[in-house]
């Protein structure tokens, strides 16, 4: 079984909305849909929406953790991967380095080799300079995803720059993480 936790490094990241969708990414490209454990389901099914009806079950976790914290990064590396999700602003770069010194220091390079920083403009924020992060993907503001509704409404919706990243940077490294198909 795959385990990928997404944790925010700091509120309002776009953390439940990468982990929504990255469920109807996957569930659109015919892989199968990993089960969902989120800090707060509620919220988590709100923004989720509705998956498409051919989605296929998978023995495969994803799990909407929340904020970052060193307990929860500790047990997302023990079971799988780690997502850190992270705004492209001063503060939201400052605290994604935090996060992944911290991981760094507890975890070492293998830690750091099972996490996947990811840039999320949630509110129309420039991008920011990541000097010693490689950051491999980043998600540009859209505002079809800003209102907080339902993703699976959203995603038709999306902006070309966004639906470009999304299949381009984010869903290759999916589909690697949870075996494709």
């Amino acid at each position: 079984m795959t385990s990928v936790t997404f944790l925010g490094a700091g509120g309002g990241t776009g953390t439940t909305t990468l982990a929504a969708l990255s469920v109807l990414l996957l569930a659109e490209n015919g892989a199968r849909v990993p089960a969902v454990v989120a800090e707060n389901s509620a919220a988590f099914d709100r923004r989720l929406g509705t998956l498409p009806a051919a989605a296929r079950a998978g023995g495969n976790e994803l799990v909407d953790g929340g904020g970052y914290r060193a307990g929860k990064a500790s047990s997302a590396l023990a079971q799988g991967r780690l997502v850190i999700v992270g705004a492209p602003t001063p503060q939201g770069i400052s605290s994604l380095e935090l996060a992944l010194s911290d991981i760094a220091s507890r975890f070492g390079g293998a830690g750091l080799e099972r996490t996947q920083p990811v840039l999320v403009a949630a509110f129309g924020a420039p991008s920011g300079q990541t000097p010693g992060i490689d950051i491999r993907v980043r998600i540009p503001f859209d505002p079809s995803l800003a209102p907080g509704g339902r993703v699976s409404d959203a995603l038709p919706a999306l902006r070309g720059r966004t639906r470009a990243a999304l299949r381009q940077q984010w869903l290759p490294w999916l589909l690697d993480v949870y075996g494709g198909r």
